[in-house]
């Protein structure tokens, strides 16, 4: 047993690398270099940081990091990702595929696939590409190999957290690592794949400015946010507008005549993370929906700033201002202003190319929702 667990390891080790040296070519697609923006906050700690902690923006975690179980999360995700098909026994094929693989229900409880889709196989590709581009322009030596242990670090962070403190089958991570993570590399490896989506659709990433609380010690703003554009034909300089992570919000962006653009979205977030079921053959985890509304200003499909309302149990506003907006004693930093939980409020600073800023918080975070 222990020579087959080690075999499959082995397996996605090798097929992860080798889709990622798939991506080892010279255009830039999702990377710019661009100084200002969200862009300019982009590098592999902070992609680790926003996406391995994406999770706790949700209602049953509190960001007190102290009450994040990360090593029982990491442990748990081991045991089931180096014996995945004995989990998926326990927890039945026909469920496994019908509700984390392929989209065979459109109720909440029961579309896990949804983000698998979203965040992992398009995000995530893209995510990985965008590394890579990250890694040949600051000039870092194999950069195919780097951008995939960012990309593999990112995912089992991101696995782990959410998994917290449960024990037992948990066949989410098996979904999200074996097909949507490697299926993420593989899709954006494709030259008419990436072109498309960087083209067409103007996909980019529009990450937080993730800052630690060290009176707390809580991660504050982290988080991990995606947007597309789609030119409109019968709209002059006005585009479809869809910015998803944990959330998903649909508009329309104006492009102004600086190369900057104004976008306004609505939809609905994940207000809270919830288990639907658990017993001997695994669990099921799932969410409630809630309103988000948001503005955004950006110039070149960097955003500047975002402001964005929503009645999620931890967070109601959410202030980020880039670097590139504001200049103090002769560099931009970014900063944030966000209202959480029992009106508790937040601010931090944020400094380019640093993966952490710093952050205030009027008091300790209450404990995890139950």
């Amino acid at each position: 047993m222990h020579e087959k667990r080690i075999r499959w390891l082995g397996v996605f080790l090798t097929v992860f690398f080798c889709v990622s040296i798939m991506n080892a070519q010279e255009k830039f697609y999702f990377y710019h270099g661009i100084d200002y923006g969200s862009e300019s906050v982009i590098n592999p700690g902070s992609l680790i940081i926003n996406g391995g902690f994406d999770i706790l923006q949700s209602a049953t975690h509190s960001r007190d990091l102290s009450t994040v179980h990360f090593g029982t999360g990491l442990r748990n995700v081991w045991d089931n990702f180096k014996d995945p098909f004995t989990q998926i026994n326990k927890y039945g094929w026909g469920k496994f595929l019908g509700q984390e693989v392929f989209p065979t229900s459109l109720a909440i409880d029961k579309a896990q696939y949804f983000p698998n889709y979203t965040l992992h196989l398009i995000g995530g590709g893209m995510d990985s590409r965008m590394m890579y581009e990250w890694f040949v322009a600051h000039n870092v030596p194999y950069p195919s190999l780097m951008s995939g242990l960012t990309i593999a670090t990112y995912h089992w962070v991101n696995e782990a957290a959410e998994n917290d403190n449960y024990v037992g089958p948990n066949v989410d991570p098996l979904a999200d690592l074996y097909i949507f993570d490697i299926g993420g590399v593989i899709l954006f490896s494709s030259d008419a794949v990436k072109e498309f989506f960087s083209s067409t659709l103007h996909l980019t990433s529009w990450p937080g400015q993730p800052a630690w609380n060290p009176t707390f010690n809580t991660l504050e703003n982290q988080s991990q946010f995606y947007v597309i554009k789609y030119a409109l034909p019968f709209w002059d300089k006005t585009s479809l507008f869809y910015h998803f992570g944990d959330n998903g919000m649909l508009g329309l962006s104006f492009l102004r005549d600086n190369n900057e653009s104004i976008s306004v979205s609505a939809g609905f977030a994940a207000r809270e993370l919830r288990t639907v079921d658990v017993s001997s053959a695994g669990r099921t985890v799932s969410i409630t929906l809630g309103w988000i509304a948001g503005i955004f200003y950006d110039r070149e499909n960097s955003v500047l700033a975002s402001l964005m309302a929503s009645n999620r149990v931890n967070e109601k506003v959410r202030l980020n201002i880039y670097p590139g907006v504001f200049s103090l004693f002769g560099f931009s930093p970014g900063m944030f202003m966000s209202l959480g939980r029992s009106d508790q409020f937040i601010a931090g600073i944020s400094i380019q190319y640093s993966p952490m800023g710093l952050a205030y918080r009027s008091h300790h975070p209450p404990p995890p929702a139950l």
